[in-house]
């Protein structure tokens, strides 16, 4: 069994809550580098937008929306991304043909729900938003310039956080859960089953969910 598993984020990071202000992964935006399907770099300043899961970067003291269709993957700092349909999701652990990722996504349902700062219409907070209802996701920024924005990211509230866990084979996307994984092709449910079993196999453990990966793919 293969199995090379990354570190989750550094600590900067992980104790530094997102703002509504700064919907952002990281605190800051890091010296990151794209690697093309085609094999070319790109180096720049990057961060991932927690509103739609893209990834931005800063150009001339501005924040743009980076066009991904032919990135393959991506470093930031010490973490790993990588495009699958379309969206950045951070690698925690890679297989022999799979690899497992995670998907941190904000959640301003919640701050609805809650009545927070954005209250019922989200009229005052959300200035500078713009809510696609077909999709569920906040975009734009409150300004584009990236020194107005990083000095008033701490003049709104936290911005709660949604956290999910895939598997991915074949470039294909599937939650961490038996009945997502049956429904690969050619997964038989007694036989899956039983490996579950005998591997005492748990979902929310990510070198398991290697084991995973490498057992789908092994029957193919």
């Amino acid at each position: 069994l293969f199995v090379t598993v990354f570190m989750t984020m550094a600590a900067s990071a992980q104790d530094e809550m997102p703002t509504v202000n700064w919907p952002y992964l990281y605190p800051d935006f890091m010296q990151g580098e794209l690697i093309h399907i085609g094999g070319g770099t790109f180096k720049g300043m990057y961060n991932i937008h927690l509103g739609q899961g893209t990834l931005h970067l800063v150009d001339n003291g501005q924040i743009g929306e980076m066009s991904i269709q032919t990135v393959m993957k991506a470093t930031l700092g010490e973490d790993t991304f990588r495009n699958v349909g379309g969206k950045m999701y951070k690698v925690l652990a890679e297989g022999m043909e799979g690899y497992v990722v995670m998907e941190t996504l904000a959640d301003y349902s919640a701050i609805v729900r809650n009545d927070g700062a954005y209250g019922g219409s989200l009229s005052n907070a959300a200035k500078g938003f713009s809510y696609d209802e077909n999709y569920g996701n906040y975009s734009y920024l409150v300004t584009n310039n990236y020194a107005d924005l990083l000095s008033i990211k701490n003049e709104s509230e936290e911005l709660p956080v949604i956290k999910n866990i895939y598997i991915v084979i074949s470039n294909q996307l599937y939650q961490a859960n038996k009945k997502s994984i049956l429904t690969i092709e050619g997964v038989d449910k007694k036989s899956f089953t039983d490996f579950l079993k005998s591997n005492d196999i748990k979902w929310k453990d990510v070198k398991d969910l290697v084991k995973v990966v490498d057992y789908i793919t092994s029957l193919k």
